[in-house]
């Protein structure tokens, strides 16, 4: 039997899509599968359609972890096929006949498929038919994803009637059975299954018949991983848990993140997704990430940042001012190049508004994710990404410093795209600040400003650097030129009303506060710093109102948790305070340089010094400096004539002397 150039050597496989045979090559001298459409649907031109896509689909992904096409032909019996790589090994499916596999090599094979999907999912490509026996494992134990011929290329009409499912229905996601439309998060469940039936030697969901299995899917939970399997570390259940999660959104956002945990899960470590993620809804921090909700203003950003974007950059600090218009390269808004893709320019605008305007740290990101997938080289795209991490912590939102190390990764890789990028070296600041290396924080805010004077975020850290080294002039005056480039831009007024506060002016800080509620009456950030300030006031019965105001998911930011616990403490209320200054209210006071001091003040007004001054050293070694609020913070009276007390103030100022002397 043969195929034009291609001789036919045996049976290897059928499906539902085809059959498949090892052939041979004979112009090349070399092995290949050839997959044909059943005979019987040669003259279905829906099948045919499909059997086209799959080839389509495949051909344009080159990808270690994806079966390689070489090409498509018809017989001269009209009938098509793809002739494919062949590979010596065996199939997933195969090897799961022998029995549940160890968690590393599960492990292993997840994260292949992850990458190869990811690929996938980068070109607009959802394969929709991910399952053992459509994963290939060569001699040499490299995965092979087969079999697109259900894949879904982006922008292309549906290939299957209205409320019809296509699949193998045990890896399909709830949306899948039900007919809805699918994207990239019904490959993440399908994988997720594979994923338990490669540790459990059994699939998460079970029925006698197909409707009983699809109510299984749609209203059961998947039974503890570790039921047989009593290896399974427990980072790697959660895992799969997140993967099974019947709501889309709630699973991973993307094959890479999954990928990464599962990495961090054979590594010992704990999954970062899957374990710490962000809480749900929309949850505003207290610092320095900038929030205006509501349309209205989010319609007045979008207006204001083009024009302190695109129309200040016309200034001639900008290198490329003096060109013509037609000769300037294309920017985004945040005035760096943009990409050649059209599309991720799009996701990376949308991130933007999300992130700066209404701070939905989820929504945001997954925009950014979108922008890289169409170009993973997009430095600007990806130094956001990447200053999310950073974000998680400093809203209020984590306490896991891991969420630090997944920021340089991506900070690391958008230098190694553009070694220019003022943005990556601003986020390296925030980075390094959170680390307790603040010279370096330092350094990193002056390459960003260097690099680009109107770079307004690298004028935020390289603020927050000076406050902590407690020079609040060089601060202001970053804040207000800041300011002077665009009005609205709130965390330069945050922070000047927080220097205010230092200062000793806690009622200044309350009327700069009152103009950012004026633009936005629900900016968490604002009633935060607001609800310190009038604590410092003695207006205990302002800061309570201030702080019952915000939103039940706002009540559980680390920062917010803090200060309830000092105005309780204030109020006499120690038993329900030391409820807010819990364990993990601690270990967020522990990472985040701007409120471990907090700590300080809460031990000190409960009267425990010893304590205090053990937080107070610990705010200096994450470089805390601020020496003159710490002699002025009426918090700390308690412990100020104390010998150790005086003892801290002093290492500071030889800090600050060796600094200048150098």
């Amino acid at each position: 039997m043969a195929a034009g150039k291609y001789r036919i050597l045996e049976e290897i496989g059928r499906g539902g899509m085809g059959v498949v045979y090892k052939a041979e090559d004979v112009k090349l001298n070399r092995p290949v599968a050839l997959k044909f459409l059943p005979p019987q649907w040669t003259s279905d031109p829906a099948a045919r359609e499909r059997f086209m896509l799959e080839a389509r689909a495949a051909s344009a992904l080159d990808d270690p972890n994806i079966c390689t096409v070489y090409e498509i032909g018809e017989t001269e019996e009209k009938q098509l096929f793809i002739a494919m790589a062949c590979y010596e090994g065996e199939s997933l499916r195969e090897k799961l006949l022998r029995g549940p596999l160890r968690p590393d090599e599960a492990i292993e094979i997840a994260v292949q498929a992850a990458h190869g999907l990811a690929k996938a999912h980068q070109k607009g490509i959802v394969h929709r038919d991910i399952k053992p026996a459509n994963i290939l494992i060569t001699e040499g134990g490299v995965v092979k994803i087969v079999d697109f011929g259900l894949a879904k290329l982006a922008g292309q009409a549906r290939l299957t009637k209205e409320g019809s499912t296509v699949g193998t229905v045990a890896y399909m996601s709830p949306e899948q059975v039900k007919g809805e439309p699918v994207d990239r998060r019904t490959d993440i469940w399908s994988l997720g299954v594979v994923l338990y039936e490669m540790v459990e030697g059994r699939l998460p969901f079970k029925g006698e018949f197909e409707q009983s299995l699809v109510h299984s899917i749609l209203t059961s939970e998947p039974e503890p991983a570790t039921k047989i399997n009593k290896d399974i570390p427990p980072g790697l259940e959660q895992v799969i848990l997140k993967c099974l999660t019947k709501n889309p959104a709630g699973r991973y956002l993307s094959m890479d993140e999954l990928a990464e945990d599962l990495k961090a899960v054979a590594q010992g470590l704990k999954p970062l997704k899957a374990a710490s993620g962000p809480f749900p809804g929309k949850i505003i921090g207290i610092r320095k990430v900038y929030v205006f909700t509501g349309l209205a203003c989010l319609a007045i950003l979008a207006s204001v940042w083009l024009l302190t974007g695109r129309f200040a950059r016309g200034k001639a600090a900008d290198p490329i001012a003096g060109l013509s218009p037609e000769k300037r390269p294309p920017t985004v808004s945040t005035g760096a190049k943009a990409s050649p893709n059209a599309e991720a320019n799009e996701y990376f605008e949308r991130g933007m508004l999300f992130l700066k305007a209404q701070f939905d740290l989820p929504k945001g990101r997954t925009m950014l994710e979108k922008a890289l997938e169409f170009d993973p080289e997009f430095a600007e795209a990806r130094a956001w990404y990447g200053f999310t991490f950073v974000l998680e912590i400093d809203s209020g939102l984590a306490n896991d410093s891991s969420w630090l190390y997944r920021a340089e990764q991506e900070l690391r890789r958008a230098l190694s795209d553009d070694p220019n990028s003022a943005h990556t070296h601003s986020s390296l600041a925030a980075l390094y600040l959170y680390q307790g290396r603040k010279d370096l924080a330092l350094e990193e805010a002056k390459k960003a400003q260097a690099l680009d004077p109107n770079e307004w975020d690298s004028k935020i850290w390289l603020s927050n650097c000076h406050v902590l080294s407690g020079d609040y002039v060089s601060a202001k005056d970053l804040l207000r030129r800041a300011l002077e480039q665009d009005p609205l831009l709130f965390p330069a007024r945050m922070g000047l009303a927080e220097i205010l506060r230092l200062e000793g002016d806690p009622s200044g800080a309350v009327q700069e506060l009152s103009k950012i509620l004026e633009q936005d009456p629900r900016n968490l950030y604002a009633h935060h710093k607001l609800a310190r300030a009038y604590i410092e006031m003695g207006d205990l019965i302002r800061a309570r109102q201030v702080l019952e105001e915000l939103s039940p998911e706002g009540q559980r930011s680390y920062d917010v948790r803090m200060t309830w616990a000092l105005l309780l403490v204030l109020e006499g209320k120690v038993g329900e305070a030391r409820g807010w200054m819990d364990e993990e209210s601690l270990k967020y006071g522990a990472l985040a340089v701007f409120s471990t001091s907090t700590v300080a003040d809460f031990y000190a007004v409960a009267g425990e010094p010893d304590k205090a001054l053990d937080w107070l050293e610990r705010a200096v070694r994450n470089g805390d400096e601020r020496a003159e609020w710490y002699r002025r913070d009426p918090f700390l009276a308690k412990i100020r004539d104390l010998a150790r007390f005086k003892q801290i103030l002093e290492s500071i100022d030889y800090r600050r002397k060796g600094r200048i002397g150098s």
